[in-house]
């Protein structure tokens, strides 16, 4: 963002903000946080502290975004204390007002030693009722290649392969079908928040909505770069012990569907983002990853586990 685009998004966000309740007059400032891709995000001092609040990106809805059911998503997480606290709305904008966390976004060994505080936030949001809002990941993938077309921009080549990959996985996981869940769906340490006493927050619910729990485990772990020693852990956490042959096979698999989405995502962003940022390559490389993992020999085996009693 240039000087001058920065400087209008301040004023934006500051008139903006003159127009929530209690904060029309007295002392009030704005500083850019960084971090967003679909956002800007600021800092609010206010009277009665510092907030966070986002101006969203234009044509956010083509990425899967709903700003009603994201709202919604962060209310209902807030409420059970696994993302900061909420003040209101943004006017006329749709996005919620959040205290801000002095904190850090850790990575590698340190964030693997927050690992089990992170799953326990997981498990607490999976386990926390329904929401609005779907995000059943079979029809997300082609409603991103559907999006992408109508704006010009065609699926790399292992598109096609992917789309047979994904038929099958979502096939044999139907076997066993299990309840869809509140998921989170974007899970990365970067939408992780740890502070020095150890408190750890999920951020970021824009694509928050009803979606296979595995998906969010395999999200995370592809996100995070996790070998199979973390992938272990991370489970042996999330399910109190080892995982079962089927619950393993489920994650493997949607692996493959983390990656894919991840690459139509990028796919998507080429057609429609203004941003300086090389989403060919990003787009490349994740559905490389997804391609890798289907012609994997491991690939027929996870989809016959999920089918096993």
């Amino acid at each position: 963002m240039g000087s001058d685009e920065a400087h209008d998004a301040v004023t934006e966000i500051e008139r903006l903000c003159r127009r929530v309740e209690g904060w029309q007059f007295g002392p009030l400032s704005v500083e850019p946080l960084g971090g967003g891709i679909t956002n800007r995000n600021f800092v609010v001092t206010a009277i009665d502290g510092r907030w966070v609040v986002r101006l969203p990106g234009e044509r956010t809805e083509l990425l899967g975004i709903n700003r009603r059911h994201e709202a919604m998503a962060l209310a209902h997480a807030a409420e059970r204390g696994l993302t900061p606290p909420i003040r209101g709305e943004l006017p006329s904008v749709g996005t919620l007002i959040t205290r801000f966390v002095e904190g850090a976004h850790v990575s590698g060994e340190t964030f693997l030693r927050v690992l089990p505080r992170v799953v326990t936030l997981m498990r607490s949001w999976h386990t926390s009722g329904t929401i609005d809002g779907n995000f059943p990941i079979h029809r997300v993938v082609e409603a991103h290649a559907r999006d992408a077309r109508l704006h010009g921009v065609e699926p790399p080549d292992p598109y096609l392969e992917l789309v047979h990959a994904s038929t099958r996985i979502e096939q044999a996981c139907a076997v066993f079908a299990e309840l869809a869940v509140p998921c989170h769906n974007d899970l990365l340490p970067g939408n992780v928040l740890v502070e020095a006493s150890g408190t750890a927050w999920l951020l970021d619910f824009e694509y928050a909505g009803m979606n296979d729990r595995s998906f969010d485990l395999a999200n995370l772990s592809v996100n995070a770069a996790f070998d199979a020693e973390a992938d272990a852990v991370l489970l042996s956490e999330y399910f109190d012990g080892a995982p079962t042959e089927r619950q393993q096979a489920r994650f493997e698999l949607m692996k493959v569907m983390s990656e894919f989405r991840e690459g139509m995502w990028a796919v998507v962003q080429q057609a429609i983002s203004t941003l300086d940022t090389d989403f060919v390559s990003y787009a490349d490389e994740r559905l490389q990853h997804a391609y890798e993992l289907v012609s994997d020999d491991a690939f027929e085996h996870h989809l016959a586990a999920a089918t096993r009693m």
